[in-house]
């Protein structure tokens, strides 16, 4: 997979976003889909000078409504992550995802490059454990029928667009 390509999806569908909001799914987030698991894993990121305590504006973002755009979250706090810094977390956030793909599929480097595009989109967006719930399209996969794994792609909750591109890149895998 090319990085940059990757990157520019996730991009295209997660936003860039350099403070802390909340979700669709109602995790603390920030960059380019960066969930943030707890208020100690902000002392891991990279913050521009002079803001409050990254923790406790991790605190503010988790006990606001959920459901609200991110720029409703935007003054709960301070912090604020410059634009290499988002560009070296999702950089990061890449070759993370990558190695826990390889690691849970045992023939991902045999899948055309479209392919681990739509599956790694997929598990950015839900997970591993997430993306391992779509047993059909595994399968599909897996046996390399590319217009089954496009038909059995579709995420709830997740926007048409990015449904329809996920399927495309299974459909380009056919070659």
């Amino acid at each position: 997979m090319q990085q940059d390509q990757v990157v520019a999806r996730l991009e295209k569908f997660e936003g860039r976003v350099p403070y802390m909001y909340l979700c669709t799914g109602g995790e603390v987030t920030v960059g380019i889909g960066h969930a943030i698991a707890s208020a100690a894993d902000t002392a891991q990121l990279s913050w521009a000078a002079g803001a409050e305590s990254a923790g406790d504006g991790w605190a503010a973002v988790a006990a606001a409504p959920r459901n609200m755009l991110a720029t409703g979250y935007a003054n709960l706090t301070t912090c604020r992550m410059a634009d290499d810094a988002i560009d070296q977390l999702a950089a990061s956030d890449v070759t993370r995802f990558t190695a826990l793909l390889q690691a849970n599929f045992p023939r991902w480097d045999e899948y055309p490059e479209p392919a681990q595009e739509a599956l790694f989109d997929m598990a950015y967006n839900l997970g591993v454990a997430g993306l391992n719930k779509f047993h059909m399209m595994l399968a599909a996969v897996d046996a390399g029928q590319w217009e089954t794994a496009a038909s059995q792609c579709h995420r709830m909750g997740i926007g048409d667009a990015r449904n329809q591109e996920t399927a495309a890149l299974f459909r380009q895998a056919a070659g």
